[in-house]
């Protein structure tokens, strides 16, 4: 009996901590994997101040203050997006480079307005004390609130982590068997791919350390006040890390203790109603709907005028009908099989029955949506892990990859085809599906369960990495490399010496031998 109670302290769930949830990224693909989240922490008792551009509004959830950022969508297209003009095309090496440099300037401008809000100048200023801080972990600025309350961090990740996060947990990286995950490129590399992940590796630390982490931490300085520590060392400290990565999906990478992978975190059910017109068209379609999404980064109704005239081509000559998320009124030139909708709710169009095939980018969340509800794929990569998302759906059977420079009414129309006569596909997604879901605990569980495991242990400086707090030579193994090297290089002076040495002496008992016979 005494063990037995000795447990349940041990064990005990963790009540009323006050935890501050900060996700700052106006992406609904980024927020949804959140929401449940904080969500379930409310109702787990926690007292939860969520700070997000998509706020719940949920007023059943008394233990939830929620403060909206949603007009963060709003500057944020006020930012010039450089980016977007490389996301239709092959990229090269130098446009890899160039998108990152634009993305971490795009990330900092956000995080600018953001301290500027005046419910954030309240916290900021309040007495208002926190038990955690959970952070979204695409960049590193917000991760101030847990030194400004002096509490433990946990960074949280829609998808999988870019190099500098996985450097603040101590994971290893090897451009090889594990390239950063924005970067443009398949499970299989090339030699190509090989040096670009390479060359990346060494540019994203140079750049992220000497030039985005100083700028971020005049930032902190700025809103948080001069006597903040350097940011650099803030996210150092971090207590873990979670990110929504599923290693059957994913490419396998080896991770420290305090990197948790989740999976799939939120529910995937087709809980949007569809309406009546969407509705019909939807059952109406009984040869099968094809349903084309580009997500909400790449605009359908922005694409170039002969890309969008190629899906057209291909859509009137296709005896399906065809489900297309368009963002404006019209559509120029509309086939009579195609429907157009500004707004879709994706994962109730993906359950319907009579849904065979997804065009899709090949964003983390489409991809989790499709497979719950077992729909092949044309992915049409624009950025990010999107090329390794589709990547992996070739390979595992359940898609086809064309690129946006590689598209042809021919190409396009076969793939279409193909997916839509060959029951592999569907059988193949079937089983990925399977392969996924087999987990001891959904992910919602298991990303509460480690946020309360931080809670009870006030952080996880127990589960840290030694790589952490050893110099960088010594991880890279120079010192021991050097001295290595200085004993062998004092062996062969010291063998020389000794041969020279040796030859010498040969020499005076060979000249003297000579000298004695002539005597």
């Amino acid at each position: 009996m005494l063990w037995l109670m000795f447990l349940y302290f041990q064990v005990r769930p963790v009540q009323n901590a006050n935890i501050l949830f900060v996700s700052t990224i106006p992406s609904v693909s980024h927020q949804v994997i959140f929401q449940p989240i904080w969500k379930e922490l409310s109702m787990r008792g926690h007292k939860v101040t969520a700070v997000s551009p998509n706020p719940l509004k949920d007023k059943t959830l008394t233990n939830l203050t929620e403060i909206d950022l949603g007009y963060l969508y709003e500057m944020a297209k006020k930012i010039p997006k450089e980016s977007t003009k490389f996301m239709l095309h092959k990229p090269n090496f130098l446009n890899v480079f160039r998108k990152d440099i634009y993305i971490y300037k795009m990330f900092s401008k956000l995080h600018a307005y953001f301290f500027e809000i005046p419910q954030i100048r309240n916290l900021l200023k309040g007495n208002e004390k926190f038990d955690l801080v959970i952070s979204e972990w695409l960049f590193p600025t917000s991760g101030a609130f847990a030194a400004k309350f002096n509490c433990p961090l946990i960074g949280v990740s829609s998808l999988g982590a870019p190099i500098p996060a996985l450097d603040t947990v101590g994971n290893p990286s090897h451009p090889i068997y594990s390239p950063d995950h924005n970067l443009p490129i398949g499970r299989d590399l090339s030699f190509r791919d090989r040096i670009l992940s390479t060359l990346f590796l060494l540019y994203v630390r140079f750049f992220y350390h000497w030039i985005v982490l100083p700028r971020e931490d005049k930032t902190v300085k700025k809103y948080f006040g001069r006597n903040m520590p350097y940011i650099g060392d803030i996210e150092r400290n971090i207590s873990m890390l979670l990110l929504n990565r599923n290693p059957v999906f994913h490419r396998i990478m080896p991770v420290v203790p305090t990197i948790i992978e989740i999976g799939v975190v939120r529910s995937i059910n087709a809980d949007n109603p569809l309406n009546d017109e969407l509705k019909k068209f939807l059952d109406d379609s009984k040869n099968g709907v094809i349903y084309f999404s580009l997500g909400s980064n790449v605009l359908s109704s922005n694409l170039p005028e002969d890309l969008i005239e190629k899906y057209i081509k291909v859509f009137e000559q296709i005896p399906y009908n065809v489900l297309w998320k368009w963002e404006t009124d019209k559509l120029p030139r509309q086939p009579k099989n195609v429907y157009i909708h500004k707004w879709v709710p994706q994962t109730t169009v993906l359950a319907h029955p009579n849904v065979k095939l997804f065009m899709t980018q090949g964003g983390l969340q489409s991809m989790e949506e499709t497979i719950s509800h077992h729909v092949p794929i044309i992915g049409m990569p624009s950025h990010s892990d999107q090329t390794m998302n589709v990547d992996t759906a070739v390979k595992y059977g359940f898609g086809i990859g064309i690129d946006f420079d590689e598209i042809t009414v021919e190409k396009l129309k076969a793939a279409i085809n193909e997916i839509m006569t060959d029951k592999s596909y569907k059988e193949n997604i079937i089983q990925i599906e399977k392969l996924m879901n087999d987990v001891p605990m959904k992910g919602i569980e298991k990303a509460v369960w480690w946020i309360e495991y931080v809670i009870r242990h006030k952080g996880a400086k127990h589960l840290r990495s030694s790589s952490m707090d050893i110099p960088w030579y010594q991880y890279l193994l120079l010192d021991v490399m050097a001295v290595i090297l200085s004993v062998l290089i004092l062996a062969i002076f010291i063998i020389y010496l000794l041969v020279k040495s040796i030859r010498k002496l040969f020499r005076l008992i060979f000249c003297k031998k000579n000298k004695s016979k002539k005597e």
